[in-house]
């Protein structure tokens, strides 16, 4: 492997822990589901919490074989939204959208869910795709009103498409939702400005 390579992966691992530390860090404190729906196997779990104590090159490993035990998962049952969506997750925090956006689109047609549709939105963000972020922000909103962070996204990709005032109506009512959240508060008085 280059050493171009090898200094590639080990920043988008970094990026791909921080940026998923704020938008899927929410739902990795739910148990990894294993094929059936139940608990995954200890075996399946404990690779990436001994990958994060271990020096960069044992990390990298860690997470390949953890690719290929969730791909051959994947194989057997390509139904196992459980695999695929841990698939997602890590090509995202990789920083690896479109093989993401894959993954997460082929857990959505098994079996619909607003956390991994937010996910989904933020990914094709990042594949420069804002037309599909926003609609796939939106129909997480409206799954799950509850879940804010699909409104927050929204208001966020609707401001970067300038489309202002959409955008500020979507601030109000994450505001009225969340109004001691610093991060919302943050987010109504920008767009106030504009």
């Amino acid at each position: 492997m280059k050493r171009d390579n090898v200094v590639f992966t080990i920043c988008g691992f970094a990026l791909g822990i921080v940026i998923g530390t704020f938008f899927i860090g929410p739902h990795l404190a739910k148990p990894a589901l294993g094929p059936t729906g139940g608990v995954a196997n200890a075996a399946e779990t404990e690779a990436p919490a001994a990958a994060s104590a271990a020096p960069p090159m044992a990390q990298m490993n860690a997470v390949r074989q953890q690719l290929d035990l969730l791909k051959q998962r994947v194989e057997k049952d390509p139904r196992d939204t459980a695999a695929l969506t841990q698939l997602g997750n890590m090509y995202m925090d990789a920083a690896k959208f479109p093989q993401a956006v894959e993954y997460f689109e082929r857990a959505l047609a098994v079996r619909e869910d607003p956390t991994t549709r937010t996910d989904l939105g933020i990914c094709y963000k990042q594949n420069g795709q804002p037309e599909k972020a926003l609609a796939a922000f939106q129909r997480a909103a409206s799954e799950a009103p509850e879940q804010w962070q699909a409104m927050y996204n929204e208001a966020l990709m609707l401001g970067e498409m300038q489309r202002w005032d959409d955008a500020r109506a979507v601030a109000s009512k994450l505001s009225a939702m969340r109004p001691n959240d610093p991060q919302v508060a943050q987010l109504v008085q920008a767009l106030k400005s504009k």
